[in-house]
Formats: C-alpha cells, structure tokens, sequence
C-alpha cells in the first residue's frame, strides 16, 4: 500500500469522466491504489544518483 495518496477518488472519476468510461465505487478504489502505486515507483527514479551523466533521449544509438 502506498503511504501518501497521490492520486484522489476524485481525479479518478475525472479521468474516467474524460474517457467517457463508467466505474463503479470498488473500481474507483482499486484504480485510485494502482495509480498511486504506479507514481510511487516512480518516485523511487528521482532517488537515482544521476549527477555527471549526460541527459540521452534514446537509450541505443539510432542512426537514419
């Protein structure tokens, strides 16, 4: 279980709304844990020591 919700029911049933989807109350409780689940790992990227390495935008090099 995540320690701070990040994501409220509220915004849950927002974005449904906007995705013209229905849900009904225990999908929106589950979506509302996935989601902020999801952002805490997330979280954990931002713990990554990144200093002194260049910023890439692809992680392979591509040649056209």
């Amino acid at each position: 279980m995540v320690e701070k919700r990040l994501i409220s029911e509220k915004e849950v049933e927002h974005v449904a709304w906007l995705a013209r989807l229905e849900l009904s109350q225990s999908d929106k409780r589950l979506f509302t844990e996935q989601f902020n689940e999801i952002l805490a790992y997330f979280k954990k990227i931002d713990e990554a020591k990144t200093e002194g390495v260049e910023p890439t935008y692809h992680v392979i090099e591509l040649v056209n």
